[in-house]
């Protein structure tokens, strides 16, 4: 199973019971029901967050 995130964009690749479980967890942690646009913001500031710790 894989997922990219891209500024504009959400890719997930695997099997449909993947993307299924695995968009269900992405609601869970967005608190609901959030449009596609401010996930994909927290998500990339997450990231960055995660990427800038480890330096």
């Amino acid at each position: 199973m894989k997922s990219y995130i891209a500024q504009d964009r959400v890719h997930a690749q695997g099997k449909a019971w993947q993307i299924r479980i695995l968009l269900s967890q992405w609601m869970k942690e967005a608190g609901g029901a959030v449009p596609l646009s401010e996930f994909i913001r927290t998500r990339q500031a997450a990231s960055c967050s995660r990427s800038q710790a480890g330096r």
